[in-house]
């Protein structure tokens, strides 16, 4: 039967003149698949280059275990899995009158079939199309606002100066803080060995008070808190700390029992704070002239000195770069873990700020070689932000109003003056975007917001106004004071302008 069945399939293979066709199984002719109208749409299709194959059917050689017929390999293209498109070799397709109705009822007659582009539309249409298009992307992509409080708003709209004042001889030392403002809206000044101070409401100047000669220069100066906002306290380079009323334009206090030479100053209420030049901070308190307390840590120069706003903490930092957090109740260093909180940085460091709406946020920012701005936590010293400037970071203040801070700098310099240990030359130093710049940067993203030069030449202290909106910037070599509005206060605090309702300047 087997052998049969072979012999009349060569003989049905190789005989090529046509024959009937019987109806024994053996003799049944080769049935061929034809691909239907689905099978192309999902193969012509697909992303993915899969390979089909349309087989050869053969039900008496699958009987009879012959081998299967050659394959037809179909290649699909690259085209969208769910959009057909029309093939570069469109195959025949068999259609049946029921098919045409159908694709005469779907409008695909002709062998019409769905591709990617956009039929024809009328103008009409098309703008219709396009105006929703444009709503649709603006519910979807719609722009931040910009706070009308932030620098953005503020500084970055006007970057002029609001404020032009003269301020011959003011002191060239880098490590100077001969700059304050008061809560009474007064700005204190100190030019060698006088101290002079501007109602900046009424615009009269006054003289306050002078110091001798041999008493040295006035290094540093600043005025009291909200209660004691009408004393400004000074210091001198031999060590001579006085506190005057300005109101009675008088001499309250003298200590001057300490002939080391005074750094940073800075009230707490009563009790003042003073750097020396030996590593101690000396504590006055106004109320016990002769009561004087000492706080000794550092072994350099104490060049910056900032209570925090609650009046329990004082950050010192000195000429080495070591920044220390005293505790004011347990008279010693604030500790973590049994390990005393310290900052470094790689050069001194006068700046320092103290966050007001967060309590022990701390910015420090440090003096050549260092340049570089640390922002971090009394709680969690180890988790810190560092601002990179290369360029002297000569003050810092928080806004009160928003989670910015601004930074004031002098000179530039390059990576070999650090490999150098070398001072860089004034005169040739390089000029970045930090350069006698005033920059305010977001926290805690520390991104740069705006950066205005706000002097020709190195901008050596700045002091922030009662309001938080305003900062006057002092250039001893231009010798130039001029006031900046920085920020602007929410609706019903402040005031705009730092108490200035009109824009001038003084020469």
């Amino acid at each position: 039967m087997q052998s049969r069945s072979n012999s009349a399939q060569r003989i049905m293979l190789s005989d090529p003149s046509p024959r009937t066709p019987q109806r024994s199984c053996s003799q049944t002719p080769l049935l061929k698949r034809t691909p239907s109208r689905a099978t192309l749409s999902i193969s012509q299709s697909s992303k993915k280059r899969r390979r089909f194959s349309i087989q050869t059917f053969d039900f008496e050689t699958t009987e009879l275990g012959a081998p299967p017929a050659s394959e037809v390999a179909v290649e699909e293209t690259d085209a969208d899995r769910f959009l057909a498109v029309r093939g570069s070799t469109m195959l025949p397709l068999n259609t049946t009158p029921r098919t045409n109705r159908i694709a005469k009822s779907f409008g695909l007659v002709d062998d019409r079939v769905l591709n990617c582009g956009e039929t024809s539309a009328t103008p009409a249409q098309t703008k219709v199309r396009s105006i929703l298009r444009r709503c649709a992307s603006e519910l979807f992509d719609t722009p931040r606002t910009i706070s009308a409080i932030s620098a953005k708003s503020n500084l970055a709209v006007r970057k002029q100066f609001v404020m032009a004042l003269d301020g011959p001889g003011i002191s060239l030392n880098l490590f100077a803080s001969p700059m304050a403002w008061s809560h009474s809206n007064c700005i204190g000044v100190a030019f060698k060995l006088n101290v002079y101070f501007q109602n900046l409401d009424t615009r009269v100047i006054v003289r306050l008070c002078g110091v001798p000669v041999i008493d040295g220069v006035v290094h540093s100066v600043d005025w009291g808190g909200i209660t004691n906002q009408h004393i400004l306290a000074l210091g001198t380079t031999c060590g001579v700390v006085q506190a005057w009323d300005s109101l009675a334009q008088k001499q309250i206090v003298d200590w001057s029992d300490d002939d080391s030479p005074v750094g940073g100053i800075h009230w707490n209420g009563d009790l003042l704070g003073v750097g020396r030049k030996d590593g101690r901070v000396s504590l006055f308190d106004i109320r016990a002239p002769k009561q004087v307390q000492q706080v000794e840590g550092h072994r350099r120069h104490v060049i910056g000195a900032k209570w925090s706003p609650d009046g329990r903490y004082l950050a010192t930092g000195d000429q080495s770069g070591s920044v220390h957090v005293w505790d004011i109740r347990a008279k010693d260093y604030v500790t973590v873990n049994d390990r005393k909180v310290l900052m470094k940085h790689e050069g001194p460091v006068k700046a320092i700020s103290w966050a007001p709406w967060q309590s022990g946020l701390l910015a420090t920012g440090g003096l050549f070689p260092d340049g570089k701005i640390q922002l971090w936590n009394i709680h969690k010293p180890n988790a810190s932000l560092t601002i990179p400037t290369d360029t002297n970071v000569t003050a810092l203040h928080w806004s009160p109003h928003c989670k910015e801070i601004l930074s004031t700098h002098g000179l530039s310099w390059e990576p070999w003056h650090v490999i150098r240990r070398a001072e860089p030359p004034a005169k040739q130093a390089p000029r970045t975007s930090f350069s006698n710049s005033m920059t305010v940067h977001a926290y805690p993203s520390c991104d740069k917001i705006v950066s205005v030069h706000a002097h020709s030449a190195p901008i050596g202290h700045a002091c922030i106004g009662p309001d938080g909106c305003s900062v006057f910037t002092v250039s001893p070599v231009e010798e130039t004071i001029k006031m900046f509005k920085v920020w602007s206060a929410p609706v019903g605090k402040g005031k705009d302008d730092g108490g200035m309702s009109h824009k001038c300047a003084i020469r």
